[in-house]
């Protein structure tokens, strides 16, 4: 067909030239891109370290053994265990995120390829990886999110292998190597704890049609699991006294019920009264009391006279004594949680670029970027919705067990990340905006190739 203005017909026949391009193009054109993008970063840009940064690499000197400490089981040791394989130097463990970052985008065009039938969707879902500067940028932080994305999503490319496998063998190597990715997201982000149980059914019932094969099939994907993160949680239990996989859950659970602290009962006043003066203090300066928990540890152990890891367990008793007792106000909070975690901001330094001009642009795209994830976000949780309430709208996405694999793990994290901590909840998405961008992209191009129209 063709259009009156000479232009739109032109535009319309180069995307449809570039729609005939095969899966190669795409990737070296994603692979092409992320390469100029990281080399760009690494010439103008530096590791940024926050807050948590200094913990990480504390502990990851106590894994090498290196340092003055041994290991306290404040958290869990994926991050820490990369950093001292890395040397425990800032710029290694930067120049290993950024490739990790690149081999996302490259895991992303797969997967996206695979499900949809077209390689530029895939270079549409790799692509946004590497140019929104909420995902990308992050890569230059000292946090677990860029290592728990690449788990994340290789835990899914590696389930979505399987599906795909030829042969039962194919099928029981893929299913051990995916045990070993979704037990290693827990390990680095305990948020994500629960992934191998998520993907347990779906390996069940996606592999191979003999009972036999199943069997075989999930035992090696259960068999690592079971070996690491049960491991981790009795070495927590047994030197730690808490059956989890850190030991700051009490801590957490202050980040919700340190609002109405007050509330407690005068036999808890030397804990109470403790935490109420850092509160003030907190709000005086930040406007709000969240992670206030952080800075008064040290004055509530000593008035209540308990320990680190006594007061989180006591504290996380008095949370629950305060929840049972006001459900209202943690229901009020866990509501708020649950908004702020779609809410897809920026972790990143402008002054850390070498050139200003370089700062200001990044603004722009980052303002851009986070426009996107928030759209995504909001198309997401619609889809969400229109798919548990409509048959029509099921229907026109095409459900399949990938789509719930990726999109039942979002909306799950969304609402465990709420209900036991509250504070920085946005930061939470980081390392699942991705997948949120590839159910978005799947859910409107469908499982099967359609005719570009435009």
């Amino acid at each position: 067909m063709r259009w009156g203005h000479p232009m739109l017909y032109e535009i319309g026949r180069r995307f449809r030239s570039l729609q005939s391009k095969p899966a190669s193009f795409w990737f070296a054109a994603l692979l092409g891109i992320g390469l100029v993008v990281r080399i760009a970063l690494l010439l103008t840009y530096q590791p940024v370290a926050y807050g948590d940064t200094n913990s990480y690499f504390r502990l990851a000197q106590a894994i090498a053994g290196v340092g003055e400490r041994g290991y306290d089981g404040t958290r869990v040791p994926g991050y820490p265990a990369f950093v001292a394989l890395l040397g425990i130097q800032e710029r290694p463990v930067w120049i290993a995120q950024l490739a990790l970052g690149l081999a996302i985008s490259l895991l992303l065009f797969w997967m996206t390829w695979k499900t949809t039938g077209r390689p530029e969707a895939g270079f549409l879902v790799g692509a946004l990886y590497t140019l929104i500067p909420g995902q990308f940028l992050f890569e230059s932080n000292l946090l677990t999110e860029t290592l728990t994305t690449f788990f994340i999503v290789a835990s899914f490319t590696v389930f979505l292998a399987i599906r795909r496998s030829p042969s039962t063998g194919w099928s029981i190597a893929l299913a051990f190597v995916l045990g070993f990715t979704s037990t290693a997201v827990g390990l680095t982000r305990p948020l994500f704890f629960p992934l191998t149980v998520w993907l347990l059914p779906f390996v069940w019932f996606g592999s191979a049609a003999t009972i036999r094969d199943r069997l075989v099939i999930t035992g090696a994907f259960a068999l690592l699991p079971l070996l690491m993160q049960g491991g981790w949680l009795g070495y927590m239990q047994s030197h730690w006294g808490v059956f989890s996989p850190t030991a700051m859950a009490g801590y957490s659970m202050v980040q919700h019920t340190g609002e109405f602290f007050e509330y407690l009962p005068d036999e808890y006043a030397a804990i109470r009264d403790t935490y109420l003066e850092y509160r003030a203090i907190q709000v005086a300066a930040r406007g709000v009391q969240i992670n206030t928990i952080w800075e008064a540890i040290p004055a509530i152990s000593k008035a209540s006279g308990l320990g680190f890891y006594d007061l989180s367990r006591k504290v996380q008793e008095l949370s629950w004594l305060l929840i049972r007792d006001h459900p209202l106000l943690y229901a009020r909070n866990v509501l708020e949680g649950w908004l702020w975690f779609w809410k897809a901001p920026v972790y990143w330094r402008p002054d850390m670029f070498s050139s200003e001009i370089i700062g200001q642009v990044m603004a722009v795209l980052a303002l851009v970027g986070r426009g996107i994830s928030v759209l995504a976000n909001f198309v997401f949780l619609i889809l969400s919705a229109g798919a548990v309430l409509s048959r029509k709208v099921r229907s026109w996405v095409k459900i399949d067990a990938m789509l719930v694999a990726t999109g039942g793990f979002v909306l799950l994290s969304s609402v465990l990340q709420t209900f036991l901590d509250h504070g920085d909840n946005p930061r939470f998405l980081v390392p699942l905006q991705m997948v949120v961008i590839y159910v978005v992209v799947r859910a409107w191009v469908g499982p099967e190739p359609r005719k570009a129209t435009l």
